[in-house]
């Protein structure tokens, strides 16, 4: 059953509807994954340590673990967003590169936020490669506030640990 949390127009006039993930978007779930990582990523990560993703099955074995906690935003009956969030922590909020800028992360923040609120959480976490200037840039806008850095020692790249107070009017 596909329930759906929101539908939303975007900036551009899109109707898109957010949802909970179901077992059978997982291989769609992987096909955004995919196409987004490279353009994403390729500019922060080397090669190497995207090619487990890219090729290999690290990918797919981390959406099927991921899956039960992921939002999904559609178009037209396609995925071109998820977030995924575990207790506290956000876990991810992956945007195809054709939907940026459309208001499509906020609305998943923004569900993402309200979720954590309504469990009872009054702190959320996530981290964020700190030479993504792009996500660090949406995020500071968001509210978010850096905790500290640390080593991604799988990725070899510095990740920042950011917070955010959660409360009603935090948005």
């Amino acid at each position: 059953m596909r329930k759906i949390i929101n539908s939303e127009p975007t900036d551009d006039g899109c109707m898109i509807q957010f949802r909970k993930a179901v077992k059978e978007d997982i291989p769609n779930l992987i096909k955004l994954f995919r196409e987004t990582i490279l353009e994403v990523y390729g500019q922060i990560l080397p090669g190497e340590v995207l090619k487990p993703w890219v090729e290999g099955d690290r990918l797919s074995g981390d959406v099927n673990a991921l899956w039960q906690y992921m939002i999904v935003a559609e178009k037209a009956g396609e995925i071109v967003a998820a977030a995924a969030r575990y207790e506290a922590l956000i876990a991810l909020i992956w945007v195809h590169p054709a939907y940026h800028r459309k208001g499509i992360g906020s609305a998943l923040l923004d569900i993402v936020e309200t979720e954590l609120m309504e469990s009872g959480y009054e702190k959320a976490k996530l981290e964020c490669f700190s030479d993504n200037d792009r996500a660090m840039g949406f995020y500071r806008a968001k509210g978010w506030e850096a905790l500290c850095e640390e080593m991604d020692k799988e990725a070899g790249a510095l990740k920042t640990v950011m917070i955010k107070a959660l409360k009603k009017d935090s948005r």
